[in-house]
C-alpha cells in the first residue's frame, strides 16, 4: 500500500504538468514555404514595367505584386541606370556578380558609393536612390510587398513615358 502510495505521490506532478501543458497547434500551411534555386537554374525574362527597359529579372522567391516577403534578380546590362526613386517599404540589396554605384539619400546631399560582389545595402523606406552599373552587374533585392516604386522625377517613371516617335 505504501509503495502505491510513494509511486502517486511521485506522478502526481508529472501528470498534472502533462494535463496543463497546451496542445501545440498545427502549424498553418504557408504558400513557397521551402526555396531552393541554383544559380544555373535561374529562368531570366524581361524586367518588370516599373524599371527601364534593358534590364532582366527573375522571382526567386513570393510574388512582388502580393503582401508578403519576396526575393527578386536583375541582370543590370553595362551602362544601366535606374533613375532616384524610394519604396514605402526596406529594400535590401545583395551584389551577386559584377559592380553597382548606389547614389543614396536626396540629390544635393547624397551619399554616393560602389558595391562588388557579396557586398550589401539596406535601403530603408523612402530613402531616395538611384543604382547605375557601368560594366554590368547581377543584383538581388529582398523587400516585403506588395512592392511599389515611385520616381522623384516623374518623367524618369517608364510605366508613363511617352514611347519615341
Amino acid at each position: 500500500m505504501k509503495t502505491k502510495l510513494l509511486l502517486v505521490a511521485a506522478l502526481s506532478p508529472a501528470l498534472a504538468l502533462a494535463q496543463a501543458a497546451p496542445t501545440p497547434a498545427p502549424e498553418a500551411p504557408t504558400a513557397n514555404a521551402h526555396s531552393m534555386v541554383k544559380a544555373a537554374d535561374v529562368k531570366w525574362g524581361d524586367g518588370p514595367a516599373f524599371l527601364p527597359k534593358g534590364v532582366q529579372a527573375a522571382v526567386l522567391y513570393g510574388d512582388p505584386s502580393k503582401a508578403g516577403p519576396f526575393a527578386l534578380r536583375l541582370k543590370m546590362p553595362a551602362g544601366y541606370k535606374i533613375p532616384r526613386h524610394w519604396h514605402p517599404t526596406d529594400e535590401q540589396v545583395t551584389v551577386i556578380d559584377g559592380q553597382v554605384s548606389l547614389s543614396m539619400g536626396e540629390a544635393a546631399g547624397a551619399h554616393d558609393a560602389t558595391f562588388g560582389a557579396g557586398d550589401y545595402v539596406n535601403l530603408p523606406a523612402n530613402m531616395q536612390h538611384q543604382a547605375t552599373s557601368a560594366s554590368g552587374a547581377v543584383v538581388q533585392v529582398n523587400a516585403v510587398g506588395p512592392f511599389a516604386i515611385t520616381y522623384v522625377d516623374a518623367k524618369d517613371d517608364p510605366r508613363t513615358a511617352t514611347p519615341a516617335k
